[in-house]
């Protein structure tokens, strides 16, 4: 799961990791981005735009849902994910996630995870949805297994899809084979991704 995360890097950074073609898009640094906020997205064009950082839509049952992450194993057959995922695959910049562990005295320890790399990419997809009758470019965050890091703070044993900057292109190229995604999707190496306790 992601539930919350950062994006500490300089604007030009971000345009330098990310081959943006376009150095106007509107960023500020935060340390703590949270769903239902506008958050920076970049498409196959490489171009940066916001998208809102969650997808409403009706579920197979006729019932409306708010979602934040889209599971990895099944983002390609379910409705309101399917479309998304074959042509609306996008980079979501990061420089870490928080997740919190359950004690046994029932608080709740905030953690924060940071990657080999600074500055790197969660997997996204982005699609049209209504939101309070607007039109609106929308937007989840895949995840996956967690890996022997993750799961020990993260109950549910989820951690987002992170992105090797090798494997941009391939995520945002819509021709790319399932089986290359699949194995894009994997849970990141255990050696590559480090938990700390989180600041509050």
């Amino acid at each position: 799961m992601c539930g919350r995360y950062k994006l500490s890097a300089r604007h030009e950074d971000v345009q330098k990791h990310f081959d943006l073609i376009d150095g106007k898009f509107t960023y500020e640094p935060q340390q703590e981005i949270f769903p239902g906020t506008e958050i920076l997205a970049i498409n196959r064009e490489h171009r940066a735009s916001r998208i809102f950082w969650t997808i409403e839509d009706r579920d197979y049952k006729g019932v409306m849902r708010k979602v934040i992450n889209a599971k990895s194993e099944t983002v390609h057959f379910v409705p309101m994910f399917r479309e998304a995922f074959k042509s609306g695959r996008v980079l979501i910049p990061a420089t870490g996630f928080f997740e919190w562990k359950d004690t046994p005295d029932k608080r709740k320890e905030k953690y924060e995870f940071e990657f080999d790399e600074p500055l790197f990419a969660f997997a996204g997809i982005s699609r049209e949805c209504e939101i309070k009758g607007e039109a609106r470019e929308c937007g989840v965050i895949l995840t996956t297994e967690a890996n022997d890091v993750v799961r020990p703070i993260h109950a549910k044993n989820r951690m987002p899809v992170i992105l090797h900057k090798y494997d941009y292109e391939k995520w945002l190229d819509p021709e790319t084979p399932a089986g290359e995604l699949k194995k894009i999707m994997q849970p990141l190496p255990n050696d590559e991704i480090h938990a700390k306790p989180a600041e509050e």
